[in-house]
């Protein structure tokens, strides 16, 4: 469906109609070009200063700005097949603010020397195309200095009280979204930080009592006891052979863990042929569970055979609510946690594409509304290059203006004949721009060529505009 950033957030409500406009108007103002600073993205004196007044308007949060949003999300999602699965993906990132000496209100991050903001993202996904629907909430926070290197102390604490409930908050938001969706499922998906018992057992006991929920894949980071005996790990190597299949890898520079310590490494490009088995197991919950003592769920084990010599494996311990009976239902476990990579994705365009992080305003509430607004910018991007993916026939006035449309065609000197009408046609011209080659065998364009064009093509529309060409 159309994609114009003020209907992102068209259901706004602010208590005063002259807000609500002027928030439509500095979402359209950091469209246009993501890459500016904020200051920048407004024209004329009387726009800055209406922009930074909402900015630190109190009237205006985070959950006010993606509220309205995830409505748009939803009605995205109402649009899909009723029988498919919608995935809830959450992941956390890090904003880094270190340069900005006069913010207010951040902490520190991975290390001491470092400040800025933890955000904890919930990103709505379609499980059959992998379209990202939109978010449907975040969190935001920053750590405080004197718990910072305390993890024994933390790990004390009652899980209600540590950083990680996060990820079971997120999991109820998942079961929220599961009874205002009671006709479709929704699986939350999550990578090793969520392999938290509270999640699997608050799955188990509102599956009991008939309530609404959420169902879960969590790639396992604890090697967890089972009943009657054995250990998570171990047994699931053990478990049937349900099949195999083959997966392209591409190269790549990643940090790893070596007894603690993180160091460089590259992984290299190969053929990797991946086994996959499964078996349901019964969980032992930890000292902390209260009243639940084990739950059983399905396991699934991703497994590369040979790797390369010096060169770890792939190797997925993957947990879910799902039945897991055949190759078919595990590979079906295993397609929704490859689509966790959006959520990373759609990251990476926040920071670099969006540029979050060189914003400098110095209250922390007014740098966390903006944002939020980024988010959904930066969204709007990764839906942009998923769409011309999945959907390249839908027209290009879903994304672009008639001006962006002729200016993308004037660059090329192509014909009126030619002119682009189709999302996919106008992408390829705008990747082009941002330095995409597009040679015959080249995969699709990404989000930095599409970023980096749509910018570029925002500056030949307002030369275009200042010589009346539009």
């Amino acid at each position: 469906m159309p994609c114009n950033i003020r209907d992102e957030f068209a259901t706004i409500d602010l208590g005063d109609q002259r807000r609500d406009e002027r928030l439509l108007h500095l979402a359209a103002r950091l469209t246009e070009d993501p890459t500016r600073s904020v200051r920048a993205s407004f024209k004329g004196e009387a726009e800055i200063k209406a922009g930074f007044r909402l900015l630190h308007n109190e009237h205006l949060s985070m959950e006010q700005i993606l509220g309205a949003h995830r409505q748009a999300a939803l009605l995205r999602a109402s649009k899909l097949d009723p029988d498919e699965a919608l995935l809830f993906i959450q992941d956390t990132t890090e904003l880094d603010f270190t340069t900005h000496k006069a913010l207010q209100g951040a902490g520190p991050l991975s290390d001491l020397s470092l400040r800025g903001f933890h955000v904890q993202n919930h990103l709505l996904a379609s499980e059959v195309s992998g379209l990202a629907l939109g978010l449907c909430s975040a969190k935001a926070w920053a750590r405080e200095d004197e718990h910072y290197g305390k993890a024994k102390k933390r790990n004390r604490r009652p899980l209600e009280q540590k950083e990680s409930f996060r990820w079971v908050e997120g999991y109820e938001e998942a079961c929220k979204l599961a009874a205002e969706l009671a006709s479709r499922q929704i699986i939350m998906v999550a990578d090793r930080e969520c392999d938290i018992f509270a999640i699997y057992g608050q799955w188990s006991q509102s599956r009991e009592a008939g309530k609404p929920c959420a169902d879960f894949i969590v790639r396992a980071m604890h090697d967890r006891n089972l009943s009657p005996d054995g250990s998570l790990f171990e047994t699931l190597k053990e478990a049937p052979l349900l099949g195999t299949y083959e997966v392209e890898v591409d190269q790549k520079r990643q940090r790893i863990k070596v007894k603690g310590n993180s160091r460089s490494h590259v992984r290299m490009a190969r053929t990797a042929k991946l086994e996959v088995r499964s078996l349901e197991v019964n969980l032992i919950g930890p000292q902390y569970a209260k009243g639940l003592k084990s739950v059983k769920v399905s396991a699934v084990l991703v497994e590369e055979t040979h790797p390369p010599e010096g060169q770890s494996p792939i190797r997925w311990f993957l947990l879910t609510s799902l039945r897991v009976e055949n190759f078919q239902q595990a590979m079906r476990v295993v397609r929704c946690y490859t689509r966790r990579w959006l959520v990373e994705d759609f990251h990476r365009i926040l920071k670099s594409g969006c540029r979050v992080e060189a914003i400098r305003l110095r209250e922390s509430a007014a740098m966390l509304r903006a944002v939020a607004l980024y988010m959904v910018i930066a969204w709007r991007i990764l839906y942009l290059r998923d769409l011309s993916r999945t959907c390249p026939q839908v027209p290009a006035s879903w994304f672009f203006t008639e001006a962006e449309q002729r200016a993308a065609a004037l660059i090329f000197r192509l014909p009126q004949s030619k002119y682009p009408s189709t999302l996919k046609e106008l992408c390829i011209l705008v990747a082009k721009i941002g330095g995409y080659a597009a040679r015959k065998n080249d995969p699709p364009p990404g989000a930095e060529c599409m970023w980096r064009g749509m910018e570029k093509l925002r500056c030949y529309v307002e030369m275009g505009e200042a010589l009346g060409a539009f």
